[in-house]
């Protein structure tokens, strides 16, 4: 199988993680899951793609809990259904 067709999830994977220093988010999120303002309330996790030798490729960070679901959902189905190259293409070039 060459480069061009190998499937995305034998070269990469993907997580939610927790963000480092994120206390302020974590009373943040509480304090509007009370007011129930769940929309609001700031992601204290952050979308991880990593290699599948386990070394980190890009951190994607979301705004709010929903940003941070949406995006940990897509690009999990990316992964999933997409080939290695549109894969990074999409999730792991820089976008300008």
């Amino acid at each position: 199988m060459d480069a061009v067709n190998t499937p995305a999830s034998e070269v990469y994977a993907v997580a939610g993680e927790d963000r480092a220093r994120n206390g302020m988010r974590w009373a943040a999120t509480v304090v509007l899951g009370l007011l129930d303002a769940g929309r609001d309330a700031p992601s204290v996790s952050e979308v991880v793609i990593r290699r599948v030798d386990g070394s980190i490729v890009k951190r994607l960070r979301a705004g709010d809990v929903d940003d941070f679901t949406d995006q940990l959902n897509e690009i999990t189905r990316d992964l999933a259904t997409m080939d290695a190259v549109p894969f990074a293409e999409k999730w792991v070039a820089e976008r300008g």
